[in-house]
């Protein structure tokens, strides 16, 4: 089993072509690109750290659609968009919502929202986060901080293990 990360999937969300300047037509191929490239890089069994923000529908029957369309098994640490009590997300398909950030393994963080302020980051713990799409952030400042906003990753989930070891060598 791999673990993956990524953030800011807004499916369905027409706007943030636009917002972002995602290389998309419209909410219609955007959903479409993303789920094949989720699916190209994810199996059955791994599992996605979803960082907030995966759809600005509200509506169970959406996000639970949307959640069988996807490989692997997910964990969703809920952004500013994602607006239904977590107990609606976990019926919907997720293992996990929670609207905190969380730590998978000891010095590992991973968040919706980046620090806005410096003496927030340890400098021997690794931070992953969302939120700030292509936006620069006092986070991109710091080796040990890496944004997963889909903008950022190529549009697909990243190797979250892969990530860590990268952070870390980089920071030794």
């Amino acid at each position: 089993m791999k673990r993956f990360l990524i953030a800011d999937t807004h499916f369905g969300h027409e706007n943030i072509i636009e917002y972002e300047s995602r290389p998309f037509a419209n909410a219609e191929e955007m959903d479409k690109r993303l789920i094949e490239y989720w699916n190209s890089t994810v199996g059955k069994d791994d599992l996605v750290y979803v960082l907030g923000d995966f759809t600005l529908s509200r509506r169970k029957e959406i996000i639970k659609n949307l959640v069988s369309l996807l490989n692997g098994r997910m964990i969703l640490v809920m952004g500013n968009h994602d607006t239904r009590k977590p107990k609606d997300y976990i019926e919907c398909g997720f293992e996990v919502a929670i609207r905190k950030p969380i730590m998978v393994e000891p010095g590992v963080i991973l968040m919706h929202e980046p620090f806005n302020d410096v003496e927030l980051i340890a400098p021997n713990y690794i931070y992953f986060f969302g939120h700030v799409h292509a936006k620069k952030t006092l986070m991109d400042e710091y080796d040990n901080c890496m944004c997963v906003s889909v903008e950022r990753i190529n549009y697909r989930p990243i190797d979250l293990d892969e990530y860590i070891r990268k952070l870390r060598k980089e920071n030794e």
